[in-house]
């Protein structure tokens, strides 16, 4: 398994992840994502990259999107990582075309993206 549920809070969930992500295992945070959703309608999302290695190359991915169907209901996602995944994340999660706010931190701003996460607006602090 390459993913752990640290927290889940009201609307606010933290997942680590490490070495490599599979597809069953994506599958999985999906799941967890869409029941978050329907419990509490929009939540927030931090993502701590912890030894993450990337994604498998297995079939399958072709059929998963990060999470594509009401996915505009999560208000936020900070991910926590080594800056080296950060175009990788990026692209993966489809930034440049949702709604939510997707942020990248590093790991020594740990603090500084759980207070980013917690923010009532969904606009982006930082410039790039």
């Amino acid at each position: 398994m390459s993913y752990q549920l640290i927290k889940s809070f009201d609307s606010e969930s933290w997942i680590k992840l490490s070495g490599k992500l599979t597809v069953h295992d994506f599958q999985e945070l999906q799941s967890l994502a869409k029941l978050s959703l329907e419990r509490f309608g929009q939540f927030r999302l931090l993502v701590e990259l912890d030894g993450f290695q990337g994604w498998s190359r297995e079939p399958g991915w072709e059929d998963s999107f990060f999470i594509e169907e009401d996915g505009n209901q999560i208000s936020r996602i900070a991910f926590i990582g080594d800056e080296h995944w950060k175009d990788d994340v990026y692209m993966f999660t489809g930034k440049p075309m949702r709604k939510t706010a997707i942020e990248f931190f590093s790991q020594e701003q740990f603090v500084q993206a759980k207070a980013w996460l917690s923010e009532k607006n969904a606009h982006s602090i930082f410039l790039e």
